[in-house]
C-alpha cells in the first residue's frame, strides 16, 4: 500500500472518529443547553413580576426568590389538586372557565391537549399508531383521538400526528381504520421518540407481530363512543 493511500485512510478514519465524537457530544450538550435556556427564560420573565410582590415582605431582596416562590405555589396547587376536595375545586374551575365566552375556547382546547399529551385525561381512544403521512409509503407516529364511526362503508378514525421536537403542535388526519397500523407502544414512549427526533426509536419502538414481520397490518378494534 502506497504511503499516499495509507495517509488517506488515516485521515478518513480520523475524520470519521471526529464526527462521531462531535455527534455524541452534541447529544449530551443539546438537552442540557435547551434546559438551561428554558430555565433562564422563565427566570427572566417571572422573577421581575414576582419580586415587587415579595418586596412587600420584610427582609433583603434575594434574586431568584420570585421563581422559587412560583415553583412552590405550583407545587402546592398540584398537592391540593390530588386531594378529594382539591379535585372538586379543580372540576369547578374547569366548569367556570368553560362557560366564559372567548376564554372557553382557548382554555378548553389547551386543557384537552395537555391532558391528552400527558396521558392524564380520560381518553378512551388513546393509542399509538403508524399512518401514511405526509405521503404513501412514508410512516409517521400518530395518536388515535376519536372513532368517527362508519363513513362510506369504512370505519373512520381521527389521528393526531405530532411534530418533532415539539409534540404539542401537529396535524390532524382522518382515515379508515384499516389503513392504520396499531403498535404496542405507550404514549409516553411515543413522546420520547418524537421529542428525541427518533434517537430513542430503536429501543422503544415496538409493533405488533404481524407488522413486525412485514406481512400485514393488525386487525384491531377501536372502541366506539356511546352517544346519549
Amino acid at each position: 500500500m502506497s504511503p499516499k493511500l495509507v495517509h488517506h485512510n488515516i485521515l478518513r478514519r480520523s475524520l470519521g472518529h471526529t464526527q462521531a465524537m462531535l455527534a455524541a457530544g452534541l447529544l449530551v450538550i443539546i438537552p442540557i443547553a435547551v434546559t438551561a435556556v428554558v430555565l433562564k427564560f422563565l427566570f427572566d420573565m417571572l422573577d421581575p413580576i414576582l419580586q415587587p410582590l415579595l418586596g412587600l415582605l420584610p427582609g433583603p431582596r434575594i434574586p431568584g426568590l420570585g421563581l422559587i416562590s412560583l415553583m412552590a405555589a405550583v407545587y402546592l396547587v398540584g398537592l391540593v389538586a390530588t386531594q378529594v376536595v382539591g379535585r372538586r375545586l379543580v372540576n369547578l374551575t374547569h366548569r367556570i372557565m368553560e362557560r366564559i365566552p372567548v376564554v372557553k375556547s382557548i382554555y378548553g382546547t389547551t386543557r384537552i391537549g395537555v391532558e391528552f399529551l400527558s396521558g392524564s385525561g380520560d381518553q378512551p381512544y388513546r393509542g399509538v399508531v403508524l399512518v401514511d403521512f405526509p405521503r404513501a409509503g412514508m410512516k409517521a407516529i400518530g395518536l388515535i383521538t376519536a372513532n368517527l364511526g362508519v363513513l362510506n362503508g369504512a370505519e373512520m378514525v381521527a389521528v393526531y400526528v405530532p411534530t418533532t421536537p415539539v409534540p404539542s403542535s401537529g396535524f390532524l388526519v382522518v382515515l379508515p381504520m384499516d389503513e392504520v397500523i396499531v403498535t404496542e407502544m405507550s404514549v409516553d414512549d411515543a413522546m420520547k421518540i418524537i421529542i428525541s427526533g427518533g434517537i430513542l426509536a430503536k429501543d422503544l419502538f415496538v409493533t405488533t407481530p404481524e407488522y413486525a414481520t412485514g406481512t400485514k397490518a393488525p386487525d384491531t378494534e377501536v372502541p366506539t363512543e356511546s352517544v346519549d
